[in-house]
């Protein structure tokens, strides 16, 4: 599984408010992060055209770019 790691200045605000925000949605700090950099990457080589049938719902999502190749 690939990891991407941040790291922020010992007195940087960021990382608690990121805590607060996460416990009042109740999800994990890293559930946050994944959800900002989904929206951050929405528009970022989206195809307008109709999703592409699958056989089966693995086969779906790769065809249609949300997973990779086993």
């Amino acid at each position: 599984m690939p990891t991407i790691k941040l790291r922020f200045h010992e007195r940087d605000t960021l990382p608690d408010a990121l805590e607060r925000r996460a416990n009042e949605l109740d999800i994990t700090v890293e559930q946050l992060v994944k959800r900002f950099i989904c929206t951050g990457m929405e528009d970022y080589e989206t195809e307008d055209g109709p999703a592409e049938p699958g056989e089966s719902l693995d086969d779906f999502l790769v065809k249609n770019g949300a997973l990779k190749e086993k």
